[in-house]
């Protein structure tokens, strides 16, 4: 039930005939309220005394957790102040599992070793023995999965690949199928019978799963390491209460059930370095980044650059691939000085002003352009089918089209970006309005955008991502010119921290409808004193931001939360919000 009111659980007794079938993680019919209803078994004594109903059935035939995965679980549950119940759920297949029947299997031979630090590593987790989490930085189209999975195919073991879309599940699991067809379990993004068949494999002999942040939450038979891949990609974040975030939670399962735990992908998160992690980098993420510095063009000259055109001619003379990128698919309020082509920012605060008559961050009022002191701007709309028909009328028409459509130069979004590899040549059109965005996360997410960007492109010599900006001498377009995130994302947590965001402390966004925003403010100031910011009115709703040291305020919250949804308010809870 997905109320706080039946977090402690309730006891029962047990009828002598189900004692056998009864375990932890399994999912009984019990008698509630007047009412029978699914509960999931957290806890046996046998000595317990005192008169107890009885549970009525067992249903299914195997527990979907164990003590480990269910202690992770309350974790979660604390952390993003949700119900237990709803965490447990999740933990569960969709559809009640059969009777398991062991698979025997035997070892794949195994593959010849490198002496890698990965392979090391996987080579530690399989035998048991602890490692720090580790960072793996490579593009993901240089993650050789059968190769990293090896040693656990040459063991008894089970693994686990956790990726953020079914596509990129999909394109795993093909190569792993291939290597290791006895092995290899694709969690589907199909019917829920063909999920739980999933979720019986997993469980039923040795496997290596492959699935969506929906996996996080399941257990493995006897599982030696988990790969974690783009961790920071909005998609490993789940948007609605409990908004657990698939790092965090495996994090905390690697710590409780002692299996390795690798996050793979261009550039970790921040919160990833900040926890430690061990950065494995065994060569250049990506390629040749070439940078175009759009300063001196003309107003109006459009958002390709001549330079930019003229290496588009070339790769579409050879007939070779080549993706125009753009960071938005609507129209983007941005704008642009037509002196300079400087992004319009706020000099106060430095973020993207855009159209606004006064910043959307800080307040301080529209001014002149803060490079060149310009005052007259132009808006930056970036739409891909605009740039089609510009790319088409410099370079000729039948040669682009977007993306999913049969072109060799083909325009698209960071949703394009899924399984894109083996490019001649990419364009990122304006990163300037992505760097300079209206979220302190902005510069991080940028990074790892334009990150998968570059590492689409192939190594050969002359293939290369063009970034068109007006501040090349930016921090972040140098980390990306040389390949080297991880100092920069080291200096953006240092600016973290010292304007006190996230992970140097903890933030939660409170959101609320149906119940008056005093009613709120008066309940969450009462409750976290000084720490209270809001409310500000979004869509049909309210927010409110808690900032600080929120461990003991998490506790009183989850009453305060029962008691507003229990008057009929909607609240959602968004812990380590990404978007403020």
């Amino acid at each position: 039930m997905p109320t706080f009111s039946v977090d402690g659980g309730f006891w029962y007794s047990i009828p002598p005939h189900l004692r056998k079938d009864v375990h932890i993680g399994s999912i009984l019919r019990v008698p509630l309220g007047g009412r029978r209803v699914r509960g999931y078994v957290i806890g046996l004594d046998p000595e317990r005394e005192g008169k107890l109903k009885e549970i009525l059935g067992v249903s299914g035939d195997e527990p979907v957790f164990d003590v480990d995965l269910l202690h992770a679980l309350g974790w979660a549950a604390n952390h993003y102040v949700a119900p237990m119940a709803v965490l447990l759920d999740k933990a569960a297949p969709p559809t009640l599992p059969g009777k398991l029947t062991p698979i025997e299997s035997a070892p794949v031979a195994a593959w010849a070793g490198d002496g890698s630090p990965i392979e090391k590593f996987v080579i530690a987790a399989v035998s048991g023995k602890r490692r720090p989490v580790t960072s793996y930085v490579v593009h993901w189209a240089d993650a050789d999965w059968p190769k990293m999975l090896a040693p656990v195919a040459a063991s008894l073991r089970g693994g686990l690949v956790l990726v953020p879309t079914v596509r990129e599940a999909e394109e795993i699991f093909a190569a792993l199928k291939e290597a290791y067809p006895a092995r290899a379990v694709l969690i589907p993004d199909g019917n829920s019978s063909e999920v739980t068949a999933a979720w019986e494999r997993a469980n039923s002999g040795p496997a290596i799963v492959v699935g969506t942040p929906r996996a996080a939450y399941w257990t493995v038979r006897d599982l030696a390491v988990a790969f974690v891949f783009e961790e920071g990609r909005r998609a490993m974040k789940d948007r609605q209460t409990p908004t657990v975030h698939v790092r965090d939670l495996m994090r905390t399962r690697s710590r409780v059930e002692g299996f390795g735990l690798v996050f793979v992908g261009p550039t970790p998160s921040v919160e990833l370095i900040a926890a430690g992690a061990e950065i494995i980098q065994p060569q250049r993420p990506w390629g040749l980044v070439e940078v175009v510095d759009r300063r001196d063009d003309p107003p109006g000259s459009g958002f390709l650059s001549e330079r930019a055109l003229g290496a588009l001619r070339s790769v579409a003379a050879r007939g070779e691939s080549a993706f125009v990128f753009t960071h938005m698919r609507a129209g983007d309020a941005s704008t642009r000085c037509v002196a300079c082509r400087a992004l319009r920012l706020c000099a106060r605060c430095g973020s993207n002003i855009g159209r606004n008559a006064e910043c959307r961050r800080c307040g301080a009022p529209a001014g002149d352009c803060r490079q060149c002191g310009g005052s007259s701007f132009e808006s930056m709309g970036t739409i891909p089918s605009r740039l089609v028909k510009e790319i088409a009328s410099r370079v000729g028409p039948g040669q682009v089209g977007e993306a999913g459509e049969d072109a060799l130069i083909t325009v698209g979004t960071e949703r394009d970006l899924a399984g894109l590899s083996g490019l001649t040549m990419a364009v990122a059109v304006d990163p300037d309005a992505l760097i300079h965005g209206q979220n302190y996360r902005s510069s991080e997410e940028a990074l790892r955008i334009l990150a998968r960007l570059v590492g689409s492109v192939g190594r050969s010599r002359g293939y290369r991502t063009m970034l068109q900006t007006s501040d090349p001498g930016s921090g972040l377009i140098s980390a990306l010119r040389r390949g080297q995130p991880i100092p920069y994302l080291e200096e953006v947590l240092a600016r973290r921290a010292r304007d006190g965001f996230p992970p140097a402390s903890e933030m939660m966004a409170i959101e609320a409808r149906g119940v008056p925003p005093a009613t709120v403010t008066s309940a969450l100031r009462e409750l976290a004193v000084g720490m209270v910011m809001g409310p500000v009115e979004a869509n049909d709703r309210h927010r409110w931001l808690l900032q600080g040291d929120l461990q003991q305020v998490k506790q009183g919250l989850r009453k305060t939360l029962q008691k507003l949804r229990d008057g009929g308010a909607t609240i959602r809870v968004d812990a380590d919000p990404i978007d403020l």
